[in-house]
């Protein structure tokens, strides 16, 4: 603990520094900030430049060229970066200033399910912004809870730890038990599940993704046999300035008394359904994930 408390105590004052940076910049200023933070990324952190690029052989193939693929990967670090600007700015984000920022056509729908008590699923993805989604369901009166990994950088923990609690978001981390998530579900609660990533702590199945068998956390597709709440795809998608939510309609799962193959076949619709999302956004993706890392 004692060797690694020097390392610690830079990485809390450059995180100090970069929020005092942010936070005194107008948000113009702070998203180009951050879009040159993430095209520097691009450049030194060689080995998430080789897998973003490897990723998109898989997904794109000969459809895309190398200069496209190139183009998408760097953008994705540039989202990111910008991501990474917008949250160190969000506490100087006053509700309907926040909604002027991140808006929806379809938020209504969401709330005629809660109006009806139906619980629901808020299935989403790595993609755009995807912290700034739970804070503008959660500001707009939806009960939200959210499966997240717990960060490894402790004072950016705490921070979004604040920032959370603010905004009435709840986070379940990956070790919360099976019976909580459920029963928030069975009490018409929100829950948002990020099943996009190869994480091998977390049960799935193998289902296809952009043309190859990937392994894919099952839980939205579990929770769905067991409480019968809706799966309803939410991704938040980056625009010239702000974000727009894109809210589907609920996912129609298939339920014939065989579990395993319900559980597989519900996971690939909504893995089908991450994907469109992905093929028209590409640059708002997170390719430098080892998607594909779990051999079947």
């Amino acid at each position: 603990m004692a060797k690694n408390r020097p390392r610690r105590v830079v990485i809390f004052l450059v995180f100090r520094f970069m929020s005092f940076i942010v936070l005194a910049l107008p948000a113009r200023i702070g998203l180009m900030l951050g879009r040159a933070f993430g095209s520097t990324s691009f450049y030194i952190l060689k080995k998430e430049r080789k897998k973003a690029l490897e990723n998109l052989d898989i997904a794109f193939g000969d459809s895309k060229s190398k200069a496209e693929k190139r183009s998408i990967a760097k953008k994705a670090f540039e989202n990111l970066g910008k991501s990474v600007t917008e949250i160190l700015s969000m506490p100087k984000f006053t509700g309907q200033g926040f909604k002027r920022y991140v808006y929806s056509r379809n938020i209504d729908m969401l709330k005629g399910f809660l109006r009806d008590g139906k619980a629901v699923i808020i299935l989403s993805a790595h993609f755009g912004n995807w912290e700034l989604l739970a804070h503008y369901l959660a500001i707009n009166g939806l009960p939200m809870n959210v499966i997240a990994r717990r960060v490894r950088m402790e004072v950016l923990e705490d921070f979004l730890i604040r920032i959370r609690k603010r905004n009435c978001v709840n986070i379940l981390y990956r070790d919360a038990s099976a019976k909580e998530i459920v029963d928030l579900l069975r009490d018409k609660k929100f829950v948002g599940i990020m099943p996009d990533q190869d994480m091998d702590s977390v049960s799935g199945v193998f289902v296809d993704f952009f043309g190859k068998s990937a392994w894919t956390p099952s839980g939205a597709a579990v929770l769905n046999l067991l409480t019968g709440a809706y799966i309803v795809p939410c991704f938040i998608v980056r625009k010239a300035f702000g974000h727009e939510v894109m809210i589907e309609n609920p996912i129609e799962t298939v339920k014939t008394g065989d579990k395993r193959k319900d559980i597989l076949e519900n996971t690939q619709r909504y893995t089908r359904t991450i994907e469109d999302c992905i093929r028209k956004y590409p640059e708002q993706w997170v390719w430098f994930h080892d998607r594909w890392k779990t051999k079947e």
